[in-house]
């Protein structure tokens, strides 16, 4: 599968994550920090808006991937809001052990989006200077 096609292919699948998250942030964020939080009104607001993220951030690398032009910078953006969530779900106190395993997939996640950017920047995008 060639680089692109495989950026697409993850970075849709975000948008719909995030699209799953704005339309039922219990179904999407509830399993992961329990639901029962999650019916509370401060914690819905949270899952819609991490869903209207997963949907700016996707929807934006998909973009740029297909007009060749700044997907290494929107990959790499994807990799520091996963890196962020990593360190929140593994620092934070008294979360449930699935957020500690998202925290787990999301350090896992930051660092496969370095490497994805970095080659996208070498390979897909005109007129980008490398990353790195």
């Amino acid at each position: 599968m060639d680089l692109r096609r495989l950026t697409l292919y993850i970075t849709r699948t975000r948008v719909g994550l995030g699209l799953v998250m704005l339309a039922s942030p219990r179904l999407g964020f509830g399993p992961l920090y329990g639901a029962d939080d999650v019916t509370r009104p401060g914690a819905a607001a949270v899952g819609r808006m991490m869903g209207a993220r997963e949907v700016v951030l996707g929807a934006g690398a998909a973009i740029a991937v297909g007009e060749r032009r700044g997907s290494a910078n929107w990959v790499s953006m994807i990799a520091v809001a996963d890196g962020l969530d990593a360190v929140v779900n593994l620092t934070t106190r008294r979360l449930p052990w699935r957020a500690r395993v998202l925290g787990v997939l999301a350090a896992g996640s930051s660092v496969a989006h370095l490497v994805l950017a970095k080659r996208l920047a070498a390979e897909v995008d005109v007129d980008a200077a490398p990353i790195g």
